[in-house]
Protein backbone atom coordinates (compact mmCIF):
# COMPACT_ATOMS: atom_id res chain seq x y z
CA UNK A 1 0.00 0.00 0.00
CA UNK A 2 2.95 2.29 0.39
CA UNK A 3 4.19 1.91 -2.89
CA UNK A 4 0.72 2.84 -4.24
CA UNK A 5 0.22 5.90 -2.16
CA UNK A 6 3.47 7.30 -3.15
CA UNK A 7 2.40 6.57 -6.87
CA UNK A 8 -0.58 8.21 -6.31
CA UNK A 9 0.63 11.42 -4.51
CA UNK A 10 2.40 13.34 -7.32
CA UNK A 11 -0.91 13.04 -9.16
CA UNK A 12 -2.50 14.49 -6.13
CA UNK A 13 0.35 17.43 -6.37
CA UNK A 14 -0.34 18.05 -9.54
CA UNK A 15 -4.27 18.47 -9.52
CA UNK A 16 -3.35 21.27 -6.79
CA UNK A 17 -1.18 22.91 -8.74
CA UNK A 18 -4.07 22.70 -11.80
CA UNK A 19 -6.20 24.39 -9.33
CA UNK A 20 -4.38 27.41 -8.73
CA UNK A 21 -4.08 27.83 -12.24
CA UNK A 22 -7.71 28.06 -12.40
CA UNK A 23 -8.16 30.49 -9.46
CA UNK A 24 -5.25 32.16 -10.61
CA UNK A 25 -6.91 32.90 -14.11
CA UNK A 26 -10.04 33.60 -12.75
CA UNK A 27 -8.70 36.09 -10.58
CA UNK A 28 -7.07 37.96 -13.75
CA UNK A 29 -10.57 37.74 -15.28
CA UNK A 30 -12.15 38.91 -12.94
CA UNK A 31 -9.45 42.08 -12.33
CA UNK A 32 -10.22 42.80 -16.16
CA UNK A 33 -13.96 42.99 -15.89
CA UNK A 34 -13.50 45.44 -12.63
CA UNK A 35 -11.08 47.50 -14.64
CA UNK A 36 -12.41 47.40 -18.28
CA UNK A 37 -15.90 49.01 -16.27
CA UNK A 38 -14.37 51.36 -14.79
CA UNK A 39 -12.16 52.97 -17.30
CA UNK A 40 -13.42 56.37 -19.03
CA UNK A 41 -15.46 56.42 -22.38
CA UNK A 42 -13.31 57.32 -25.39
CA UNK A 43 -13.69 60.79 -26.97
CA UNK A 44 -15.05 61.25 -29.89
CA UNK A 45 -17.59 63.84 -31.84
CA UNK A 46 -19.99 65.76 -29.98
CA UNK A 47 -22.59 63.32 -31.65
CA UNK A 48 -20.96 60.22 -31.00
CA UNK A 49 -20.58 61.59 -27.55
CA UNK A 50 -24.52 62.97 -26.72
CA UNK A 51 -25.64 59.09 -27.95
CA UNK A 52 -23.61 57.12 -26.52
CA UNK A 53 -24.59 59.03 -23.06
CA UNK A 54 -28.12 58.78 -24.05
CA UNK A 55 -27.49 55.17 -24.65
CA UNK A 56 -26.74 54.83 -20.54
CA UNK A 57 -30.06 56.37 -20.00
CA UNK A 58 -33.21 54.24 -19.20
CA UNK A 59 -36.28 55.93 -21.22
CA UNK A 60 -38.53 56.08 -18.41
CA UNK A 61 -41.71 56.45 -20.81
CA UNK A 62 -40.85 53.33 -23.09
CA UNK A 63 -40.26 50.18 -22.00
CA UNK A 64 -36.27 48.63 -22.38
CA UNK A 65 -35.88 51.30 -24.59
CA UNK A 66 -32.43 53.81 -24.35
CA UNK A 67 -32.99 57.71 -24.26
CA UNK A 68 -30.85 57.17 -27.95
CA UNK A 69 -32.97 54.91 -29.71
CA UNK A 70 -36.68 56.26 -28.15
CA UNK A 71 -38.63 59.03 -29.66
CA UNK A 72 -40.72 60.16 -26.44
CA UNK A 73 -40.88 63.31 -25.92
CA UNK A 74 -39.27 62.48 -22.52
CA UNK A 75 -36.32 61.00 -24.04
CA UNK A 76 -35.77 64.06 -26.71
CA UNK A 77 -35.67 66.35 -23.50
CA UNK A 78 -33.05 64.10 -21.67
CA UNK A 79 -31.26 64.67 -25.04
CA UNK A 80 -31.20 68.02 -24.83
CA UNK A 81 -30.38 68.22 -21.61
CA UNK A 82 -26.95 66.37 -22.44
CA UNK A 83 -26.27 68.18 -25.19
CA UNK A 84 -26.41 71.55 -23.10
CA UNK A 85 -24.54 70.00 -20.24
CA UNK A 86 -21.86 68.92 -22.71
CA UNK A 87 -21.73 72.75 -24.35
CA UNK A 88 -21.02 74.04 -20.34
CA UNK A 89 -18.03 71.42 -20.40
CA UNK A 90 -19.95 68.65 -18.35
CA UNK A 91 -17.97 65.17 -18.34
CA UNK A 92 -19.46 61.81 -18.76
CA UNK A 93 -19.63 60.82 -15.15
CA UNK A 94 -21.03 64.39 -13.99
CA UNK A 95 -23.80 64.03 -16.71
CA UNK A 96 -25.07 60.98 -15.74
CA UNK A 97 -25.05 61.76 -12.08
CA UNK A 98 -26.57 64.77 -13.10
CA UNK A 99 -29.62 62.39 -14.11
CA UNK A 100 -28.98 59.50 -10.95
CA UNK A 101 -29.56 62.83 -8.75
CA UNK A 102 -32.92 64.26 -10.37
CA UNK A 103 -34.58 61.00 -11.64
CA UNK A 104 -32.70 58.00 -9.19
CA UNK A 105 -29.98 55.57 -10.23
CA UNK A 106 -32.85 53.06 -12.17
CA UNK A 107 -32.54 56.00 -14.77
CA UNK A 108 -28.99 54.50 -15.45
CA UNK A 109 -29.42 51.68 -17.83
CA UNK A 110 -25.47 50.47 -16.56
CA UNK A 111 -25.62 50.05 -12.57
CA UNK A 112 -22.91 52.34 -10.79
CA UNK A 113 -19.79 49.89 -10.14
CA UNK A 114 -19.47 51.16 -6.58
CA UNK A 115 -21.20 51.19 -3.77
CA UNK A 116 -24.64 48.73 -3.47
CA UNK A 117 -24.29 48.83 -7.33
CA UNK A 118 -21.54 47.12 -7.38
CA UNK A 119 -22.94 43.74 -5.96
CA UNK A 120 -24.83 44.00 -9.30
CA UNK A 121 -21.24 43.29 -10.98
CA UNK A 122 -19.49 41.30 -8.26
CA UNK A 123 -22.41 39.20 -7.16
CA UNK A 124 -22.44 36.99 -10.45
CA UNK A 125 -18.88 36.62 -10.86
CA UNK A 126 -18.76 34.98 -6.93
CA UNK A 127 -22.01 32.51 -7.90
CA UNK A 128 -19.98 31.51 -10.53
CA UNK A 129 -16.02 31.14 -8.51
CA UNK A 130 -18.11 29.45 -5.94
CA UNK A 131 -19.72 26.65 -8.41
CA UNK A 132 -16.56 26.08 -9.76
CA UNK A 133 -15.65 25.28 -6.43
CA UNK A 134 -18.04 23.47 -5.15
CA UNK A 135 -18.33 20.89 -8.29
CA UNK A 136 -14.32 20.59 -8.18
CA UNK A 137 -14.36 19.61 -4.58
CA UNK A 138 -17.10 16.97 -5.19
CA UNK A 139 -15.39 15.81 -8.10
CA UNK A 140 -12.17 15.53 -6.11
CA UNK A 141 -14.07 14.07 -3.31
CA UNK A 142 -16.22 11.13 -5.45
CA UNK A 143 -12.41 10.58 -7.52
CA UNK A 144 -10.90 9.87 -3.51
CA UNK A 145 -13.95 8.03 -2.15
CA UNK A 146 -13.59 5.76 -5.77
CA UNK A 147 -10.05 4.63 -5.42
CA UNK A 148 -10.56 4.04 -1.48
CA UNK A 149 -13.02 1.66 -2.23
CA UNK A 150 -11.28 -2.08 -3.58
CA UNK A 151 -12.65 -5.49 -4.21
CA UNK A 152 -12.17 -8.04 -1.61
CA UNK A 153 -10.06 -11.07 -1.56
CA UNK A 154 -13.82 -13.28 -1.80
CA UNK A 155 -14.64 -11.05 -4.44
CA UNK A 156 -11.66 -11.22 -7.19
CA UNK A 157 -12.27 -14.95 -6.38
CA UNK A 158 -15.88 -15.01 -7.58
CA UNK A 159 -15.21 -12.82 -10.56
CA UNK A 160 -12.52 -15.20 -11.47
CA UNK A 161 -14.55 -18.42 -11.27
CA UNK A 162 -17.71 -16.40 -13.05
CA UNK A 163 -15.53 -15.49 -15.60
CA UNK A 164 -13.86 -19.18 -16.10
CA UNK A 165 -17.18 -20.90 -16.20
CA UNK A 166 -18.40 -19.08 -19.08
CA UNK A 167 -17.63 -18.71 -22.72
CA UNK A 168 -15.42 -15.85 -23.80
CA UNK A 169 -16.67 -13.53 -25.91
CA UNK A 170 -15.52 -14.28 -29.22
CA UNK A 171 -14.90 -17.73 -28.95
CA UNK A 172 -16.92 -20.43 -30.65
CA UNK A 173 -17.71 -23.98 -29.68
CA UNK A 174 -15.92 -26.46 -30.75
CA UNK A 175 -17.80 -28.86 -33.09
CA UNK A 176 -17.09 -31.93 -34.40
CA UNK A 177 -16.92 -31.53 -38.30
CA UNK A 178 -20.11 -33.22 -39.87
CA UNK A 179 -19.43 -36.24 -41.67
CA UNK A 180 -19.27 -35.90 -45.70
CA UNK A 181 -22.23 -37.09 -47.42
CA UNK A 182 -22.42 -39.49 -49.22
CA UNK A 183 -22.07 -40.10 -52.75
CA UNK A 184 -25.52 -41.18 -54.85
CA UNK A 185 -24.58 -44.72 -56.64
CA UNK A 186 -24.92 -43.38 -60.27
CA UNK A 187 -26.31 -45.77 -62.70
CA UNK A 188 -24.84 -45.90 -66.20
CA UNK A 189 -28.10 -46.61 -68.73
CA UNK A 190 -26.23 -45.12 -71.20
Amino acid sequence: MTAEVSRRAPVRHRYRQQWWWWALMGLIVVVAVVVGAGSPPRSGTSDERLFALAGRLKCLQCVGESVAASQAPLAIQFREEIRDQMRQGGTDDEILNFFADRYGTEVLLTPPSSGVGGLVWVVPVVVVAGAVLLLAGTFRRWSRERSEHHASDEDVALVADALAAEPRAGSRPVLAPAPAPEPEPRSDDR
